[in-house]
Order: structure tokens, then C-alpha cells, then sequence
């Protein structure tokens, strides 16, 4: 079984030969005598395509060279000739990410951070290079080396060689050798490298360029990027987040950074003026809890739409009250309420039944040890329904 894809990867429609057929759990595989359907490996992922006007399912490869998947019900007979083409948008992008890498690569080994591993999806592309942290000037600098790379439109070409020649290429990885032929992928003076993925056949054809975030990663960095369709895609998001901004703040794009200062003045302003009201608040429930609990002896507060800091807040304020109190909140009105209770010291043993009770009659979930627990509960409960699970005997 030939790979076609190594000898030319721009040729995106082929008769294909039937050279063998198996039934499998995920569909029927089907391998060529010489394909042209690249398999997922080395980071770049499979191509899609078609077979006699079936849409291929996967593209793999195992032992026995590289098959595609075909869906459950196809016919196919050994010897057939099909007509085959590859999704030429989906290889497209996948050629134009992975000799940007190969050129991303280059420029970072030049500054001695060699790259690890790479990895594709169908919006990025990733490496992970061998550094502890890369700063933003450096990725300016090496975001726009790419690009003059791009631009002066250098030869891409592949080269079989054999590997006790390996010397005489300027090799940027040199792979661990077993003899034989060996694949070299060389793009103009600028670099050279083993490779088994299909590539543009000129930088020109990557088009736009850009470097888009970093993380950590085992203690390296991950940088990822886009190019060519891929970068396309990821402007026009971009615009289309930034024109959805522009609209809900009701400014121009030049003015989106003073218009967020400005709400996120008003927030903290407006969480200012909360936490005074809610100071107030908790002021005035307190002195009526205290007052239920010296002439009832306990006191349950059930409250709907105030924040559930609330309930925190005022039994902190009472945490010495002479009896029990509990406060359930239910900040947005709804069955979603979060409570705590406090009692005095020596009643332990009555709240942690309370917070059992809670548990078998209502579903909530609590913690919390000796005097105070918190917790949540997902129905609506009365201030009666409180007092008598806390007075419970």
C-alpha cells in the first residue's frame, strides 16, 4: 500500500483501488492500493473526503498502512476502482497550521527553545516548547519573524534521502535512525525537518499568521496559534464578540476599555452601597430576632430576595443570643435557599439533630460543628416548618 499523500499532497482526487475490506464494530474499513486520504498522525488530523460519493467516517492507519472508515451498509468489493476526494477545505487548513509549525518551530530552536510536541484541532493549533515562560515581547518578535517567512513565498518540498546521507541536509531534529529512507520536508534555505504530514508548496499559501495565547504545561509552555483558514475563523469570532460588545454597550470599538471602567466603577460602587444596606439590615433583624428570642425562646426568619451573605451576617451578629436562631434565604425568590443556624453553648446536640432532620425531611445539605452550621435547600420551607424541626424533641 502506497502513501500517494507523501508524494504529492496537493493531489485531492484519485481512483482508488480496492486492495482490501473488513467489517469492524465502527464500520466497514476499506484500504487502497495508493491512497491519497491522510491518516491522523504526527499531530496533524485525518483527512475527510469521499469514496463513490459516501462521506468517509475517519481516516486512520495501523499495521497494515492507512484505511478509511466507511459507514455500516457500504459495498465494497476488492478491485473496485472508486473515486475518491479529499475535502480539500479541511486539508486546507490542516496543511497551512503544520508548516506554519514547522516555521514557528525553526524560529524558536534558532533561539534555543526547542519544541516537544504538537498538536492540532479544528480551530488551532499547538506546541509545547521547552521553557519555563516565554514573554510577550518575544512572541511579538516571533509572531512577526513568521510572517516575513510567509511572505517571501519560499518553496516547500519534500525529499527522500537516505538516512546515512542525513548528514549532508541541515536537519533541524534528527530523528532516531534504523537505516532506510527517510522523509525531509525542506521549506526553501530556511529549514528543514523529518516529517510524514502534507504541507502547502509555498509559505505564501499559509496567508495570515497569529500567536494566540500560552500555558503551562509539565513545566513547559504551550503556545498556541493560527494561520491561513484557521486565523480566518478566529478573526471573525473575534469581531463578532467585539460587534456584540459595541451593541450591548451601546460604543464604539475605541471606547469599549473606558465604557468596562466605567461599569466596573459602578459596580464597586453599587457593592458599597449593598454592604451598607445590608449592615442596616442585619442592624434591624437582629434587634427583632433577639427580642422573638427572649420572649419565645427561639427565633426562624425566612426571607426572599436578599443575598445569602445575609443570613451570615446576622447570626454572626447573634452568635451570643440566648436561643436558637435560624435564617433561610432565598436570594433569587425561587426553592433555591441557603440557611443558617446557631444555637448557645451546651445546645449542640439540638442543632446537629436540626441539621438531620433538615436532611430526612427536606433534602438539604448542611456541615458545619458545634454552635453554627450553614447549609443549602432546594424547596420552600416556612418559618414554622424551621422552629418546629429545631424544637424538635
Amino acid at each position: 500500500m502506497q502513501k500517494g499523500y507523501w508524494e504529492d499532497g496537493r493531489k485531492l482526487e484519485f481512483d482508488g483501488i480496492v486492495v482490501g475490506t473488513a467489517k469492524t464494530e465502527r464500520g466497514l474499513v476499506v484500504r487502497f492500493k495508493t491512497t491519497y486520504f491522510y491518516p491522523e498522525s504526527g499531530g496533524q488530523l485525518a483527512d475527510g473526503g469521499t469514496v463513490a460519493g459516501t462521506r468517509i467516517l475517519d481516516t486512520l492507519q495501523d499495521e497494515g498502512g492507512p484505511y478509511v472508515l466507511l459507514p455500516h451498509g457500504s459495498s465494497i468489493d476488492i478491485g473496485q476502482h472508486l473515486l475518491c476526494i479529499v475535502d480539500a477545505e479541511r486539508r486546507g487548513r490542516h496543511t497551512q497550521l503544520h508548516s506554519a509549525q514547522h516555521i514557528l518551530s525553526r524560529l524558536l530552536d534558532d533561539r534555543g527553545t526547542p519544541t516537544l510536541s504538537f498538536h492540532m484541532t479544528e480551530e488551532e493549533a499547538s506546541i509545547e516548547i521547552r521553557a519555563s515562560a516565554v514573554s510577550d515581547g518575544i512572541l511579538l518578535e516571533v509572531e512577526d519573524a513568521v510572517e516575513r517567512i510567509i511572505w517571501r513565498c519560499l518553496p516547500v518540498e519534500t525529499l527522500f534521502v537516505d538516512t546515512g546521507d542525513i548528514a549532508s541536509y541541515d536537519v533541524r531534529k534528527v530523528p532516531e535512525l534504523a537505516g532506510g529512507t527517510l522523509r525531509l520536508v525542506r521549506i526553501g534555505d530556511f529549514d528543514t525537518n523529518p516529517c510524514g504530514g502534507t504541507h502547502v508548496a509555498s509559505t505564501g499559501e499559509i496567508g495570515g499568521f497569529a500567536i494566540l495565547r500560552t500555558d503551562k504545561v509539565r513545566g513547559n509552555v504551550r503556545l498556541y496559534f493560527v494561520a491561513g483558514r484557521t486565523a480566518t475563523a478566529h478573526r471573525r469570532h473575534c469581531d463578532g464578540v467585539l460587534q456584540d460588545i459595541e451593541r450591548r454597550l451601546t460604543c464604539g470599538i475605541g471606547d469599549i476599555s473606558a465604557s468596562i471602567a466605567k461599569l466596573q466603577q459602578r459596580d464597586r460602587d453599587a457593592a458599597r452601597q449593598v454592604k451598607g444596606l445590608l449592615a442596616m439590615a442585619v442592624d434591624d433583624l437582629a434587634r427583632q430576632a433577639l427580642n422573638e428570642i427572649v420572649s419565645c425562646g427561639i427565633a426562624a426568619i425566612v426571607l426572599d430576595d436578599v443575598p445569602g451573605e445575609l443570613a451570615r451576617m446576622l447570626v454572626a451578629k447573634l452568635t451570643s443570643a440566648p436561643g436558637p436562631l435560624c435564617v433561610l434565604v432565598y436570594p433569587g425568590g425561587g426553592s433555591d435557599g441557603q440557611f443558617v443556624c446557631s444555637v448557645p453553648a451546651g445546645s449542640e446536640a439540638l442543632l446537629a439533630n436540626f441539621g438531620a432532620r433538615m436532611k430526612d425531611s427536606f433534602g438539604a445539605k448542611s456541615g458545619g460543628a458545634g454552635r453554627v452550621i450553614q447549609g443549602r435547600v432546594e424547596v420552600r420551607m416556612t418559618s414554622d416548618q424551621l422552629e418546629s424541626l429545631l424544637t424538635a424533641e
